[in-house]
């Protein structure tokens, strides 16, 4: 069963992610898009600033606002419409990646440890800041995300294979630290 706070970051992440869709779809991207994108950066920074227990959503609300501040950065000095959008969804799929985890850790010993969930909860960060780094190369080369080329192709794949072997190198060096309840790891 996933614990309340869980639920909780699950909820606030999946508000955010479609409140800023439907903005986008309705709108396109413009100045309220935007706007709506910079109130859940500043919602989270007040999330960081109370110093959660839970190291997961602690990190991930960290590092998915970075990354989606500094993607929607680039995305707006290139001009990325795709670019910028994937920014904005940055925090939530992060952050939602990291509740994922918790009640995971109930259900198997390769992700017990928190020190794992947060060293898994920062390759998704990476992987999806490629993504964005991705996503601005094609926009700067002029080229489609659905047309890609060879070079954009063995990009996707290189990117692709590193995430999955970090992570698996990541659970499974995670598997000799001792077992102890989730619930109970702090920072």
């Amino acid at each position: 069963m996933p614990t309340r706070s869980a639920l909780i970051w699950a909820g606030l992440a999946g508000v955010g992610l479609v409140g800023e869709s439907v903005l986008v779809l309705v709108r396109g991207i413009d100045p309220v898009g935007v706007a709506a994108w910079v109130v859940e950066l500043v919602v989270v920074g007040l999330l960081v600033w109370t110093r959660r227990a839970e190291p997961e959503p602690v990190s991930a609300i960290r590092w998915g606002s970075l990354v989606s501040l500094a993607g929607g950065t680039g995305a707006l000095a290139i001009g990325g419409n795709f670019t910028l959008f994937l920014a904005m969804q940055a925090l939530p799929v992060v952050v939602l990646s990291a509740a994922v985890l918790r009640p995971l850790a109930r259900r198997t010993g390769w992700v017990w440890s928190g020190q794992v969930r947060v060293r898994l909860t920062w390759t998704v960060t990476g992987t999806y800041a490629g993504l964005i780094a991705f996503s601005l190369m094609q926009d700067r080369r002029g080229l489609p995300l659905i047309h890609p080329d060879v070079a954009s192709l063995v990009t996707l794949g290189t990117m692709f294979e590193t995430a999955v072997t970090v992570a698996i190198a990541v659970m499974w060096l995670g598997r000799r630290q001792p077992r102890q309840d989730p619930a109970e790891t702090t920072r």
